[in-house]
């Protein structure tokens, strides 16, 4: 797996063509370095809009950043994930399964802004690290995982080894510490159990993972984030 094939997987993308290139290696663990761009991006908007704009309309432009950067793709992943089912359901109630996956992504999108808007005066660090640790967190729970489907999420999955999750954990949570300090740790802490426990919940109820479940884990991951960020 290319850096390149990396880069198109976190904006769940077509990445066939990538996959079958060769087998996984440098790309897996530049899934952080992916984050960390996009940090970096938030942190000159932030810097080039803050002495103009409130606090609560540049929570939501740094916001609608975020969406731009990944298309949108990891919203619908979201809206996916939740609103799908491990059993079959009737049809009188696939309305209200939808209705679950537009909640999810309402309340993502609630926290996110929320959060980016009273964070203050840590909001460049915020931002420079959540996006990191949320896709380091995403290794984690590709490792091991079984896959539901032959989509490029799950094939992935099978491709992931223990050397990248502690390269990629070393090198983010590393740097996140040596960045923003130790209340980082708490932030990867409470990312790595909930991708640990949406993986099992997902091969439990759904027999494996999915392309649309890395785009959720990543949005959930975001908004845990900097909540987490803002509360600390």
């Amino acid at each position: 797996m290319t850096i390149e094939a990396a880069f198109n997987f976190l904006t769940l993308s077509d990445i066939d063509k990538e996959l079958d290139a060769g087998p996984a290696g440098i790309g897996i663990i530049c899934f952080p370095l992916a984050g960390l761009i996009m940090g970096f991006v938030l942190i000159a908007v932030n810097r080039l809009f803050e002495p103009y704009l409130p606090s609560e309309i540049l929570a939501l432009l740094l916001l609608a950043v975020l969406i731009l950067a990944t298309a949108g793709r990891h919203l619908a992943g979201t809206q996916k994930t939740f609103s799908a089912s491990g059993r079959k359901i009737p049809a009188p109630n696939s309305d209200r399964l939808q209705i679950h996956g537009l909640v999810a992504v309402l309340l993502i999108l609630l926290f996110k802004s929320r959060a980016m808007e009273v964070v203050g005066e840590g909001r460049a660090l915020s931002l420079l690290v959540t996006p990191l640790l949320a896709r380091w967190s995403l290794v984690i729970f590709l490792f091991g995982a079984t896959p539901a489907t032959s989509d490029a999420g799950a094939r992935i999955a099978q491709r992931v080894r223990s050397w990248h999750v502690i390269f990629a954990s070393v090198a983010s949570v590393g740097f996140a510490l040596f960045i923003a300090g130790e209340h980082t740790l708490w932030i990867a802490l409470a990312l790595s159990v909930i991708a640990l426990l949406m993986r099992g919940y997902l091969q439990r109820r759904r027999g494996g993972i999915s392309l649309a479940n890395c785009g959720a884990l990543i949005d959930i991951g975001e908004a845990l984030g900097f909540t987490l960020s803002a509360s600390l």
